[in-house]
């Protein structure tokens, strides 16, 4: 949910837009005006409704990519902590023998979910440089723990290797995390939008309405609706900061279910909950 500063935010920007187009109207009725202005009102609708045609399909298109990216984005997200949690879970079904190296997984599996929160999140939100989507040496860590499991019988053999494809799952996971999280609208596609918006708001400026109250009603109306709509795709394709961003709470609380499943005395080692031992 947005903040009341978010809130506030949003909502001072969307006044600015409005009072300016506002004044902008009022200051072109008195400038933009030659004889036959309100009659040119029907050449008018025609251009509207062919622009207005092009305008909603380039703005839908770019709005339901960013936004397609964006739930993909969440969605394997999710999918990473599924991978990370069916790990710890399966351990569960080791034998004691095994107790030392599945404790050297949860370390290992908390040090991961540490990277990713304190490392890869700020990679992922720069903007300027392209995550390195390559293995990270902490999912290393996991593997090179996963390789210390020696299997005793058929039992601990097909535990491990649905194990290890869990961590299979979940490299590929943290690689497409980090491709959707790469992924920018193309700068030209943007231009067009910013273009063909100031030339939707000019054309509503230039536009020869009798009624003061109308004009400057419908050019407010138009030009928040743009900066909104712009604002909303500008955002949407940056989805690790701004206003409609990607939720990392459900990260910081599986953080915070490992550490405290850490620090829990490890009495039962059959325990999923005593399992993961503290980082």
């Amino acid at each position: 949910m947005l903040s009341t500063a978010r809130v506030l935010r949003i909502s001072v920007s969307l006044g600015v837009v409005g009072i300016a187009s506002a004044v902008a109207a009022i200051l072109a009725r008195h400038f933009i005006h030659y004889e036959g202005i309100v009659e040119d009102i029907s050449a008018w609708g025609v251009f509207f409704t062919v622009f207005g045609v092009v305008y909603a399909i380039v703005a839908g298109f770019l709005l339901v990519t960013v936004l397609t990216r964006y739930g993909a984005l969440s969605q394997t997200i999710e999918d990473e902590l599924n991978a990370v949690e069916s790990v710890r879970d399966f351990l569960v079904y080791f034998s004691e023998e095994q107790e030392a190296p599945v404790r050297a997984v949860n370390r290992s599996l908390v040090r991961y979910l540490q990277s990713v929160a304190r490392v890869e999140w700020s990679e992922m939100a720069d903007t300027a440089i392209p995550t390195n989507s390559d293995t990270s040496e902490e999912l290393y860590g996991v593997m090179r723990a996963m390789g210390s499991i020696h299997a005793t019988g058929e039992r601990d053999n097909a535990i491990l290797s649905t194990v290890i494809a869990s961590v299979s799952e979940l490299a590929k996971m943290r690689t497409r995390r980090i491709a959707l999280a790469n992924e920018r609208l193309p700068p030209r596609l943007r231009l067009l939008l910013l273009f063909m918006s100031f030339v939707l708001i000019a054309s509503f400026l230039a536009m020869g309405v009798q009624s003061a109250a109308a004009h400057v009603f419908m050019t407010s109306s138009v030009t928040i609706s743009a900066y909104l709509l712009y604002w909303i795709i500008a955002d949407l394709d940056h989805p690790f900061y701004g206003f409609w961003n990607i939720d990392r709470s459900p990260l910081d609380g599986l953080i915070e279910r490992f550490e405290s499943e850490a620090r829990a005395p490890c009495s039962d080692s059959s325990s999923g909950a005593d399992s993961p031992p503290g980082p």
